[in-house]
């Protein structure tokens, strides 16, 4: 059963707020639990609307979302409304202990939505080389990426997805944390995901008394017709019984056969990937990267001193620190060198060299043929070790959450130690011993290009998955309450556009760029993937070509005219508003308010060349 902690937010609060901690460990760097994040969202038995989550963001007074840190997502609601906050907590964990999902829906979100997302995040160049390092690197110590990358969410099927959330998105694995100054909602909040849990563990029992009951009944049909198959079968020649089972054998062989030829096909695609990140360590024109680990304590202490690192890198090199936490509560300093050492000498100071090595234990490699990349590891480690770092308990970076959100975190991090080193480690850490010893294991790996991933391939997925889901959806047609988003509906009363969020700062430039006669305005995220160069300045629209298979993508907004405002809140609630979404044409998409001003907005939106006439259209469909 979920632990029940109660955090109280005074008598000066008046919002409360519900956050669901759940550890949910990376697998690899295939992005399989931010898949199960977004997927917790998607709908439920109980909710099945797919828009659900977005009207309720939108219309009502509560703000509900996820965020994931060091391998535990926290799931979150907060409103100064406690009813509607009840019904939001209900809508969560139904959410997340819902696994039944069509393999359309899973191909909507995870080729759609995420693979539109990580190709935003990817467009920029420090993201896109920091993926490139973190996929080509093979240390024991390497990260695993939570998130996963374009090339690698492709290769989450339905049934992995179902397996991690029967393993993780369980009440046992699920912490209730509640900030509130009222102890009756406290105990409210309690007995909705109690009696929830109560619901998922009946369920549960009863499908495996079924599972038992079809067993049992399965043994004895065959003990039946074995029984009658020995009467009948007296007067069969051993030859015939011996083609039976050959053929029984075969169909089952066959059976398997193609269970593992789609295992094989997803396999194949990680390996083709994999192989294409591979570069040979002898190429000289390739960039180097070298990682120093170190425990989490230390990590305030050195983001302090980056400034100095990258003055003894030298400004040819990259220098940079990757604030994450790995499994073993440790964070990476990266150094990446420029694509080739040239003969001519380096710009990082001999004099540093000589200067620092005297606080340096680090023994350089005898024989090593690239002396000047040994010299370079040596400059920075002994940097490092003329630091005086004091090893100090880091705490999440919750600054963007709402204050309950960010309490309620901070709290759980506190209570199990989970997000910051762990307590041998902050024992150990307390000796200069430890710091100087992580300066001289120095890990080195080589530096690929990040490679655009074949987005061809994901395409036709989607239209295929699209037809699946418009057909399902005409059959709802016969029941309008499966359409309805049901928390918008049941608070009506409090549906006001008085609640939209404010416009993500992001699209904000392209708002300001908007007039009463220019009332769309867009720009385009990536043409295509050159994640290892520097990001080019905003550029115009352009239409795709037909036979392009670079990634294409744009943010964009719409200024709503003052007429179009009268039945917009109709228009928001309709599923017809949020179909680019749910079909996973964008990342992103919804209304919001700036400057006075009501916008649409999406971002990371692979359908531009039509949103424009969507816009006109949606705003009215309904009026």
């Amino acid at each position: 059963m979920s632990e029940f902690h109660f955090i109280d937010a005074g008598s000066g609060s008046k919002a409360h707020s519900v956050v669901f901690a759940l550890k949910t460990p990376a697998a690899g760097h295939t992005g399989l639990s931010h898949l199960a994040e977004h997927m917790s969202f998607r709908r439920s038995h109980q909710y099945p609307a797919a828009h659900e989550f977005f009207t309720a963001n939108t219309l009502l007074p509560v703000t509900i979302n996820a965020t994931t840190l060091a391998e535990y997502t926290f799931f979150f609601a907060t409103s100064e409304k406690a009813n509607v906050l009840l019904d939001a907590v209900n809508y969560l964990y139904c959410g997340l202990l819902n696994r039944d999902y069509s393999s359309d829906e899973m191909i909507l979100e995870r080729d759609g939505v995420i693979f539109n997302e990580l190709a935003m995040l990817e467009a920029n160049s420090d993201y896109a080389l920091n993926a490139a390092i973190r996929l080509a690197d093979t240390d024991k110590n390497a990260y695993q990426h939570a998130g996963g990358f374009t090339q690698t969410i492709g290769s989450n099927s339905i049934q992995a997805l179902q397996d991690y959330k029967r393993l993780w998105y369980q009440p046992s694995n699920i912490t209730t944390l509640v900030y509130s100054n009222s102890a009756h909602f406290f105990e409210q909040c309690k007995e909705v995901v109690t009696a929830l849990s109560a619901m998922k563990t009946l369920s549960s029992m009863t499908a495996q008394s079924e599972e038992a009951a079809l067993s049992e009944e399965a043994a004895l049909s065959v003990e039946a017709t074995l029984s009658e198959k020995a009467a009948l079968s007296a007067e069969k020649t051993l030859s015939e019984k011996a083609a039976l089972s050959e053929e029984s054998t075969l169909n089952r062989n066959a059976l398997l056969s193609q269970h593992a030829s789609q295992r094989e096909d997803s396999h194949s695609d990680k390996e083709a990937f994999l192989y294409a990140q591979t570069v040979n360590g002898k190429n000289d024109s390739v960039r180097h990267v070298l990682t120093w680990w170190f425990p989490q304590c230390f990590l305030k202490g050195l983001q302090q001193q980056e400034a100095t690192l990258n003055t003894a890198a030298g400004p040819e090199n990259t220098l940079f620190i990757d604030p994450e936490n790995n499994r073993q509560g440790k964070f990476a300093i990266r150094l990446v060198t420029k694509d080739a050492f040239k003969d001519k000498a380096s710009d990082f100071s001999r004099e540093a060299v000589t200067r620092l090595s005297k606080k340096l234990t680090h023994k350089l490699v005898e024989g090593d043929n690239n002396k000047r990349l040994e010299r370079l590891k040596h400059v920075v480690s002994a940097c490092l070790a003329s630091f005086d770092i004091r090893p100090s308990k880091p705490m999440p970076d919750t600054d963007k959450h709402a204050e309950g959100v960010g309490a309620a975190i901070r709290y759980f991090a506190q209570l199990t130690d989970a997000l910051s080193s762990n307590e041998s480690a902050a024992k150990d850490c307390a000796t200069k011993n430890v710091y100087l010893a992580s300066v001289n294991k120095v890990s080195h790996s080589y530096l690929g290009a990040l490679s655009s991933p074949e987005k061809s391939i994901a395409r036709e997925r989607i239209k295929k998955a699209r037809k699946g889901i418009a057909a399902q959806a005409s059959a709802y047609n016969n029941d309008q309450s499966l359409l309805m988003p049901r928390l918008a509906f049941e608070y009506r009363h409090f549906v006001t556009l008085e609640h939209l969020p404010a416009l993500p700062r992001l699209l904000r430039p392209l708002a300001n760029n908007t007039t009463n006669l220019k009332r769309f305005n867009a720009e385009k995220v990536a043409s295509h993937f050159t994640p290892l160069s520097i990001t080019s300045p905003s550029i115009a629209v352009e239409s795709a070509s037909p036979n392009s298979t670079s990634y294409l993508a744009s943010h964009w907004v719409y200024r709503i005219a003052f007429y179009q405002q009268a039945r917009l809140q109709e228009v928001l609630s309709d599923q017809l508003f949020w179909q680019p979404r749910t079909s996973g044409e964008c990342y992103a998409l919804g209304a919001a308010t700036y400057e006075n001003n009501l916008f649409l907005f999406g971002a990371s939106d692979t359908n531009i060349t039509e949103r424009e006439n969507w816009c006109h259209k949606v705003l009215s469909i309904l009026s």
